[in-house]
């Protein structure tokens, strides 16, 4: 049984992290820290939650966790990450893992150190529908991979006195919509493309106060040849969520990354494939974590594959503020 703790007890963490550890047959919820006294008591009650703290040291150093899962704004990560690690817990981080890539590696250079999992919290990876376009790529089904475009965009509908406004400060959060949802998409096309080598981007920002980009649009060359396109933007509506994948022999489009169906399409037909989602979408994102801890499965969403999707965010943004593709080492 692991025995979990959580630092930055929200709104993630209540309506997926929780109920998805909750339900999971080998995991308890123990812990739950977040500043706030009296929103901590309330959710403790909620998830009838033993142990309550406002600060997170003393959460860990009161032992009786096995691992933690950090969901607060993206500047704490890395150093609450690495408070956990020093005191030999594994760790699962929100996604973006860390506010750069330098960070990211560092924590995954810890986690190797001690042999202990880092996991990120890229959970649309498991959806069945996303796995399922994954064994139809590797399959070599519809021919060779070639092409990858996206788009992870919504509204900005955040008010001043929002909690989260701090997604908007880039002290805070790293940046925008790439960070904040082009992540997930990155995280997908690693999946399907494997590492990047060239990354070309603009960003700008046109409709949100704040200092952090509101629309961007990414190339990427990754070393399998293939080729990526990403819009990811807070300045449209309704949202956009869907992608595409270009083969040699066939094409997929997927309406909706966090939806139940995508269309495969052939030269001689085409077919509409549906696959449900569990209702707690966190758990596949547990248990794979869970498994690498226990050591009775690989692990999927690991540190590595974290650090893949964060070089290419510092790409984008490098690339936006010189006007240059940049190119990265594998």
């Amino acid at each position: 049984m692991v025995r979990w703790g959580i630092v930055g007890f929200g709104d993630i963490a209540a309506k997926a992290v929780a109920p998805a550890i909750r339900a999971h047959k080998s995991s308890s919820l123990e812990a739950i820290c977040r500043r706030d006294k009296a929103s901590l008591d309330g959710y403790a009650r909620d998830f009838n939650v033993p142990n309550t703290y406002t600060d997170y040291a003393e959460m860990l150093d009161a032992g009786g966790l096995d691992a933690v899962y950090v969901a607060t704004p993206v500047n704490l990560h890395a150093p609450q990450a690495h408070e956990a690690l020093d005191r030999g817990l594994p760790v699962l981080v929100e996604k973006p893992m860390a506010l750069d890539a330098t960070e990211a590696a560092n924590l995954v250079a810890t986690a190797e150190h001690a042999n202990l999992t880092l996991g990120i919290a890229f959970y649309h990876r498991f959806y069945p529908i996303n796995l399922r376009v994954r064994e139809i790529v590797e399959s070599g089904d519809i021919g060779d991979l070639i092409a990858l475009h996206g788009n992870a965009s919504s509204p900005f509908a955040m008010t001043p006195d929002d909690p989260k406004m701090w997604r908007v400060d880039r002290m805070q959060s790293g940046g925008g919509p790439l960070m904040d949802l082009g992540s997930h998409r990155l995280d997908i096309f690693y999946s399907l493309a494997g590492p990047a080598t060239r990354v070309g981007a603009f960003s700008d920002q046109r409709v949100i106060s704040g200092n952090v980009e509101d629309t961007a649009s990414l190339i990427i060359q990754y070393a399998s040849g293939v080729q990526a396109t990403l819009s990811s933007l807070w300045s449209i509506d309704p949202a956009r969520g869907d992608y595409e994948v270009w083969c040699t022999k066939g094409h997929i489009n997927v309406p909706f990354a966090r939806g139940t169906e995508f269309t495969l399409n052939r030269p001689e037909r085409s077919e509409t494939v549906t696959l449900p989602a569990d209702d707690l979408h966190d758990l596949p994102l547990i248990d794979d974590f869970v498994r690498a801890v226990e050591g009775t499965g690989p692990h999927v969403l690991d540190g590595a594959g974290g650090l893949q999707v964060q070089h290419v965010i510092d790409a984008a943004y490098a690339s936006a503020a010189s006007g240059e593709i940049i190119t990265l080492s594998i």
